[in-house]
């Protein structure tokens, strides 16, 4: 089953990844060092999804947000059944990339899509995210979550690799560092996360580290169209506020370093 849906058009309401979709397609995988098309990255969230799996036996699973389907892939490659397998993105080239890997491809973006869009009536769905809920930035996680969870039937799981920070100044300086790169993404702690979770219907079951992502400034630059000098503004601010030894954030001799914490989250419908 391929619904690629041609053209400008995406599923329900309005689209989370707005200029940044101008990255993707094929050179997505060399991005940030090759982090979201590396084996080893992904292991820790691919194993969580292996054991649901193997537990409940769903009948599809649905990544959100799934881009160019490379998890689905690495799934697949470990035995996981790949004809039950489907990408939702907003993105044009990255699903074109995940129709030529075979995988079934829902163009809509994750804050309107609906249920009937991405499997019939009685199929049950393990879904599946990276990356993606520092998308709706810190007014807009709370409704997605709620979206998530009106979407899915009570027992279902949903396992998902998230940006999120242990301590409360780390989310803070990370969050300085987007704003001034003149983005709406957010990132909670784990801690508040959780809490978010619950209130939305959707109970944790399990959290797991997973490997942090390193960011350099020349290459965040070119992803949110920085110039050298908004760069060494951000580095001058940023030190202003966070100065002194940090462990996300540093100066480099060529511009900064920043470092983006991950967790994988295995969660329940209730």
């Amino acid at each position: 089953m391929k619904t690629h849906l041609d053209g400008e058009r995406v599923l329900g309401g309005e689209p989370l990844l707005g200029p940044e979709q101008a990255i993707h397609g094929s050179s997505w995988g060399q991005m940030h060092g090759g982090y979201f098309s590396d084996p080893e990255v992904a292991r820790p969230l691919v194993a969580a999804v292996r054991g649901v799996w193997a537990e409940a036996r769903p009948d599809r699973i649905v990544d959100l947000g799934g881009g160019t389907g490379y998890l689905l892939a690495q799934l697949r490659a470990t035995g996981v059944a790949g004809d039950c397998m489907t990408v939702v993105d907003e993105s044009a080239p990255q699903l074109a990339e995940a129709e030529k890997a075979g995988l079934a491809c829902v163009r809509g973006s994750v804050n309107s899509f609906r249920r009937a869009e991405v499997a019939p009536p009685g199929v049950r769905i393990l879904w599946l995210m990276r990356s993606v809920l520092h998308y709706a930035g810190e007014s807009g996680l709370d409704p997605l979550l709620r979206h998530l969870r009106a979407q899915a039937e009570p027992g279902e799981a949903w396992v998902h690799q998230t940006a999120c920070f242990e301590r409360a100044e780390d989310a803070a300086c990370l969050n300085a560092l987007y704003r001034r790169m003149q983005t709406a993404k957010w990132y909670p702690t784990v801690a508040d996360l959780q809490v978010r979770l619950a209130s939305a219907g959707w109970r944790t079951e399990a959290v797991r580290p997973a490997p942090p992502l390193h960011l350099d400034s020349g290459e965040l630059g070119r992803r949110y169209d920085l110039d050298a000098a908004d760069l060494a503004s951000i580095r001058t601010e940023m030190g202003r506020e966070f100065g002194g030894p940090n462990p996300v954030f540093r100066d480099w001799p060529d511009g900064f370093r920043a470092e983006l914490r991950y967790a994988v989250f295995s969660c329940r419908a209730i």
